[in-house]
């Protein structure tokens, strides 16, 4: 079953690439840091991260630095010590968990309702085939960025009553690191107990990330050195990418998300056209009709995964659109 995430146009990988250099403040140095961190897929993570930030309503920066310091920018990143996979990591309970409850919004209607409880607070999909599908998304770089900008946004609404106000960079990633339940404890020690062994306090998460909870010496951080551990971490990661902490809280912009899944679709194709304002998607709506109708074109699977416009067999000979149209179409 395709995607229903349309390949990335060159204009949006170079977008992400421009981007990028713009929060760098014209680095060049930064630029390239980030280049040889992302490897030969750095400009689809890149367009992929810029595509969600707008999405979302994420600032890019956050996106992008938070991609950095969970996977390095590696889309098909595997951790060794847990299911965590892709871009940002997402295990796979809190992966069918997002997908269930966002994926909708961002083309994956079938996939959500897919998903179902299954009893102790665990989600499954009948199909084992299925699911591992669902989970194999993970690769998916903008996928996987949407829905981490949506997650972002959960651990900033669940973490603001703990902190009474919207938590800081720092925290929101050590909601992101140890989910929102994990971090609210941590937090909650942080006021109250501040000397505490921070592994006593969530024992499965300090095995699964025993670098972040031991000293360089082995010894077991507290909750207070833990927290310090995170901030430091997140700071050095802006630094690397020729970036500036942001201060104070986290805010998020309003988002203008191309709902993929309730979008027309390309001639007989699943695949939904890419349209962010309403005089477009009234236009692409338009030509769908006409062309439909006419029954001469429909989109295949290009070798690469890319679409291509071909004469549709069950409709005479058909005639192909240039390719031009349909880049143009993908085009925001």
């Amino acid at each position: 079953m395709p995607l229903p995430i349309l390949p990335l146009s060159s204009a949006d990988l170079a977008a992400g690439q421009s981007a990028l250099e713009r929060l760098a403040g014209g680095a060049a140095g930064a630029t390239r840091q980030l280049a040889a961190r992302a490897g030969s897929t750095g400009g689809q993570v890149l367009g992929a991260l810029r595509t969600a930030a707008s999405a979302t309503g994420v600032n890019f920066e956050v996106l992008a630095t938070k991609a950095a310091m969970e996977s390095g920018f590696r889309p098909t990143a595997q951790a060794s010590t847990s299911s965590a996979r892709g871009l940002f990591q997402f295990i796979d309970q809190t992966w069918l968990d997002m997908v269930q409850r966002h994926g909708a919004e961002h083309g994956l209607g079938a996939e959500a309702a897919a998903i179902r409880p299954v009893g102790g607070g665990r989600l499954s999909v009948a199909d084992p085939a299925e699911r591992s599908r669902i989970l194999a998304l993970r690769d998916n770089p903008e996928l996987s960025a949407r829905l981490a900008g949506e997650y972002l946004k959960e651990v900033s609404d669940k973490l603001t009553p703990v902190l009474g106000r919207r938590p800081d960079a720092a925290e929101l990633y050590m909601g992101h690191f140890l989910g929102t339940g994990g971090a609210t404890q941590m937090l909650r020690h942080l006021g109250s107990d501040p000397g505490r062994a921070a592994a006593e306090i969530l024992p499965a998460a300090a095995a699964a990330n025993p670098s972040m909870f031991k000293g360089a010496d082995g010894r077991p951080l507290t909750v207070a050195q833990f927290a310090d551990r995170i901030r430091e971490r997140l700071n050095k990661t802006y630094a690397e990418l020729g970036l500036s902490p942001p201060d104070g809280a986290m805010t998020f912009q309003p988002n203008t998300p191309a709902v993929m899944g309730q979008e027309p679709g390309l001639w007989n194709s699943s695949t939904p056209v890419r349209t962010a304002h309403a005089p477009e998607r009234a236009m692409v709506s338009a030509l769908v009709e006409v062309f439909s109708r006419m029954g001469r074109v429909t989109i295949g699977q290009g070798a690469r995964g890319a679409e291509e416009a071909k004469p549709n067999t069950g409709h005479g000979s058909g005639t192909a659109l240039p390719a031009a149209v349909v880049a143009a179409m993908r085009d925001r």
